[in-house]
């Protein structure tokens, strides 16, 4: 029988329903059963019964974990619930962001799933503590655009069930006496905060000794980022396999030195020894994805060695492949599972035949190499930015970490826990410290490159050009390779036609951004907005947007107005991408980095016989709102109208101006003070697109514009619930709507489109 074979069947098997948009009933799943037992004796029986196995056990898994979703009559709900605390809560720049399970509703005790919550200015919290919490209770749900973090999908992988707002809460009883891993990682965590709380970036090291990411901030990403040495400050893989080495060294050095005396081969002692405390580490450092499967390796090494077998390492990361997405099906929904397997299966591809040939330094920087050029990819797969800079910073700081500042943390930890001796845990921060500080220094030389997400047909080519250029016929075979890897660096994008006029309106919650292609012109017609915490939907959705649409320049970018919502993602826009032209209302209170200049109403120009005209924008003392730059494209006798936030009183003053429109972007969201009758009569939308988020807290859009467009006979669309959505208009007269991304990339643990009540705005809107 082969084990390998055997093994990539059952893999495929519960890989296969993340591909689907809708999970299929477990009777379907179990059909190809009933073949598998029939043709069980030969070998493409087996293979179908295990590939059958692994489909029938993730769909069930699956399944099970929809049903434990927050019930859809308490989405937008404000409840009162009791919940523990689990896990190691995480700071913010405006609270904290916390897991809560055990949650039951305090008014009729109905367990609800669990929930991840975030407390604005909230108390400090503890792991395994009972509160009661005030919280605004919501459904899963994130953005949908092209390019973007897919949200949902992380949030599932998690197994988060509900997201929170925590408006208050009141501690109700301490953690219980031994309240699990999470309170001792928190205790390591306050204790050495303590130590280091005075040395200069000290709280780093907490992240290599608990696994806790949320001290590091938004500039030490950038750093790592940058240099592509983020994987070094989490507990990865390596670390678990430096301790275990590190430990099975120790153990076989203190029996030949007799300090040990074991009747036994002490390898059985080194086993006993090296399993129980890499086992303990993992699950302080949190049992991510690449530490199970690091553990997972090295125990099934280790145990195999013990029977004298040496079975290939290729079944190793196979066994250990399969074990981790039985053990959560969701697993491979993370980038990080991805990579982590990856990264090792392109270290046994690479290094293969290699090792016993060439010198130490020969196979570390080859190792590098194998990395570098294996990842990317899957780098580009999922939308991650990659480091030019990787490999020289990787040859120095994989050693540093691993072979100074993870052993002197770790034995710093044991010494200040057990002796109150503080020096190395402080001595081991301060070389962390240097590192960052070398890495800041390559971080300056290039930054990390973000490059469009592949189609299927580029993504194969591109793993094509790795296998070649990392085989043993890499010298042979290096053009072919080259030219597979360059088709996947420039992937070819649709473009509109002569005189058609693309529209794209992006998903970026309680704010604006929309794209306007021609055949060879782009603009963007707002950006988004930037939140005090530092998230930057300029960053997070609008610039992954633009490149997975094909756009590699802005001819212009025009700012309706200054308000964050629609101006505050402009300027890492205008960083990352070349922009010829900045226009705004308001301009004068628009970033000065941006060197925005005004709309002048009248001015008009044409990009590939589409129409171009800017219709409004009064100076002040014109309120902010009304200051809005109004926009008009027409393609044809099509044409769409984008009047920012505008209110009635604009709209009145632009009465007297063509302003018929197929397409409409609701103005300000879809406010109570604006949409006029007069004004939706005027320009005759067929769709009115109202770009708001989810649960507004303003109230957007309200019921009564709503129902002022339905009875005009204009279309309501809503960002919130389709995600991104393209029109194209042309010079036919059948201006259409082209797709929806949540309709073009559903999938199965994406918020089902079809709940009607989150396509309706809320019935009793806040007051604005």
């Amino acid at each position: 029988m082969d084990v390998p074979l055997l093994l990539i069947a059952l893999i495929a098997g519960m890989l296969l329903p993340l591909g689907l948009p809708e999970l299929p009933p477990l009777w379907l799943t179990t059909l190809p059963l009933v073949p598998a037992l029939m043709l069980w004796r030969c070998p493409a029986g087996r293979w179908l019964g295990v590939l059958s196995l692994g489909l029938l056990w993730s769909c069930l898994f699956h399944q099970q974990l929809l049903a434990q979703r927050l019930p859809p009559d308490l989405d937008g709900s404000r409840v009162q619930v009791l919940a523990r605390v689990d896990g190691l809560p995480q700071a913010t720049a405006t609270g904290w962001r916390l897991a809560l399970t055990q949650v039951r509703l305090l008014e009729n005790d109905q367990p609800l799933p669990p929930i991840r919550a975030h407390w604005f200015q909230g108390q400090p919290v503890n792991p395994g503590e009972l509160w009661q919490f005030e919280v605004t209770l919501r459904r899963p749900a994130g953005m949908a655009n092209p390019g973007g973090f897919d949200y949902e999908a992380w949030l599932y992988a998690q197994g988060v069930g509900a997201l929170g707002s925590i408006r208050q809460g009141e501690r109700l009883a301490e953690p219980p006496r031994f309240a699990g891993f999470a309170a001792l990682r928190h205790h390591l965590r306050t204790r050495i905060t303590a130590v280091l709380e005075e040395q200069a970036g000290g709280a780093r090291l907490i992240a290599l000794v608990v696994g806790d990411k949320g001290v590091l901030d938004r500039q030490d990403w950038l750093v790592l980022q940058a240099t592509g040495t983020a994987h070094l400050m989490v507990i990865s893989g390596l670390h678990i396999g430096m301790l275990a080495a590190a430990v099975f060294g120790l153990v076989t050095l203190l029996g030949r030195i007799g300090v040990l005396r074991w009747p036994w081969p002490r390898l059985w002692l080194a086993v006993a020894v090296v399993v129980p405390i890499t086992t303990l580490y993992a699950i302080l450092a949190g049992f991510g994805v690449p530490v199970q499967r690091a553990l997972l390796m090295i125990t099934l090494g280790l145990l195999i060695q013990l029977c004298y077998r040496r079975p290939g390492l290729w079944t190793f990361w196979l066994v250990a492949f399969a074990t981790v997405v039985a053990l959560n099906p969701a697993a491979p929904l993370r980038a990080g599972f991805w990579l982590s397997f990856i990264a090792v299966g392109l270290l046994l591809y690479g290094m293969g035949a290699r090792l016993g040939s060439s010198s130490l330094w020969w196979r570390w920087g080859r190792a590098q190499w194998v990395v570098f050029v294996g990842l990317w990819p899957w780098l580009m797969f999922w939308s991650m930015p990659a480091s030019l800079s990787a490999p020289l910073a990787n040859l120095l700081a994989i050693p540093w970490v691993s072979l100074l500042v993870v052993p002197a943390a770790l034995l710093g930890t044991v010494l200040e826990l057990l002796f109150d001796i503080p020096w190395l845990l402080q001595g081991a921060a301060v070389a962390l410290n240097w590192l960052f500080d070398g890495l800041a220094w390559i971080a300056e030389l290039r930054a990390a490159e973000r490059l469009a997400t592949p189609d299927w047909l580029g993504f194969a080519l591109g793993l094509v050009g790795v296998a070649a250029l990392l085989s043993p016929m890499a010298r042979l075979l290096w053009l072919p390779g080259a030219a597979c890897l360059l088709v996947l660096l420039l992937p070819s994008h649709e473009r509109p036609l002569p005189g058609q006029l693309w529209v794209t309106v992006l998903d970026v919650g309680q704010g604006l951004s929309v794209l306007l292609q021609t055949e060879e012109h782009d603009l963007l017609y707002d950006a988004g907005a930037r939140f005090s915490s530092g998230f930057d939907l300029g960053e997070a959705v609008v610039y992954p947007a633009l490149l997975a649409l094909g756009v590699r320049e802005l001819d212009v970018m025009l700012l309706s107005h200054a308000d964050n919502d629609h101006a505050g993602g402009a300027p890492f826009i205008a960083g990352h991408l070349p922009v010829k032209r900045v226009l705004a209302g308001q301009h004068a209170a628009i970033d000065p980095v941006l060197r925005a200049q005004p709309c002048e109403p009248g001015e008009t120009w044409q990009w590939d016989g589409v129409r171009f005209e800017i219709l409004y924008s009064p100076p002040p003392p014109a309120p902010p709102n009304e200051q809005s730059c109004v926009l008009r494209a027409v393609a044809g006798s099509s044409a769409v109208l984008l009047p920012g936030d505008l209110g009635i009183r604009g709209e009145y003053q632009m009465l007297d101006r063509s302003l018929a429109a197929d397409l409409l972007l609701a103005p300000h969201h879809g406010s109570r003070s604006s949409s006029s009758y007069a004004f939706i009569r005027a320009v005759e939308p067929r769709w009115a697109v109202f770009s708001a988020g989810r649960h507004s807290q303003y109230g957007h859009p309200h019921p009564l514009v709503v129902e002022r467009y339905r009875e005009l006979e204009a279309e309501p669309v809503y960002t919130a619930t389709a995600g991104a959505i393209r029109f194209v208009l042309d010079d036919t007269g059948k201006a259409r709507r082209d797709w929806s991304w949540r309709e073009r990339a559903r999938r199965f643990w994406h918020e089902d489109q079809a709940l009607a009540r989150l396509a309706e705005p809320p019935a009793k809107p806040v007051l604005e």
